[in-house]
């Protein structure tokens, strides 16, 4: 009698470890799911944040800068290019004509005609050529008159992550490809007098401060 009720106990004491381990199991699995959700969470943030780039870049290579690729390295496109170097045209629909072309900024044979700023610290340029540089999170300047006609803006990437421009008004509504530090891009169009928009609408950029206003008007102060 005494040896069954203790082979009992110990055939209970058995299934209740057993149990016991599998709670414990459980537990773990679930924990270690929790924290993969919440690190995938974090990364998935901080991609919307900075998108293209990592966080902490260090110095970044001479080909992401846009200067000459490494011998026996590959560069990949993310868009078929055309003769001459220029990309596939900017997306969107205007009145106009818009076309867009990445390319290492070269010197620039003549500086564009700029006039001292007008009322409401607006820079007016003449002569159809803009220069705008865009950096985190700015367009300089970003109160833009010009005359209407065709335009062509002449956009620097100074900054650590990859921006593109948007021109958005009267008849048109066009934005560049995507281009990385050290790039410019030249976007032409065909503007009439109005009041335009003109910002980087990656990701949240244009949120961030990256927007700004432009003018075309016949009625410039330097005229």
């Amino acid at each position: 009698m005494g040896r069954e009720v203790a082979r009992a106990l110990v055939t209970r004491g058995e299934g209740d470890l057993t149990l016991l381990k599998r709670i414990v199991a459980a537990a773990s699995a679930v924990a270690v799911l929790s924290l993969t959700l919440l690190l995938t969470g974090w990364m998935l943030a901080q991609v919307a944040e900075r998108p293209g780039v990592p966080r902490e870049v260090g110095e970044l290579p001479s080909w992401f800068a846009g200067g000459p690729a490494v011998p026996g390295t590959r560069a990949r496109s993310s868009a078929p290019a055309r003769a001459g170097g220029e990309a596939a045209p900017a997306r969107g629909h205007e009145a106009g004509a818009a076309v867009a072309s990445i390319k290492p900024e070269a010197p620039a044979a003549r500086a564009p005609e700029k006039t001292a700023p007008a009322d409401g610290d607006y820079a007016e340029f003449a002569g159809g050529k803009v220069e705008i540089a865009l950096k985190e999170y700015e367009l300089t300047p970003s109160k833009i008159r010009i005359g209407p006609g065709k335009v062509t803006f002449v956009l620097r990437n100074e900054g650590r992550y990859s921006h593109d421009f948007n021109v958005e008004g009267p008849g048109i509504d066009t934005t560049t490809q995507k281009f990385g530090p050290g790039r410019t891009v030249r976007l032409e169009v065909a503007l009439q007098e109005g009041e335009y928009k003109i910002s980087c609408p990656l990701s949240n950029h244009d949120e961030r401060g990256m927007r700004g206003t432009l003018i075309v008007t016949s009625k410039l102060a330097g005229k």
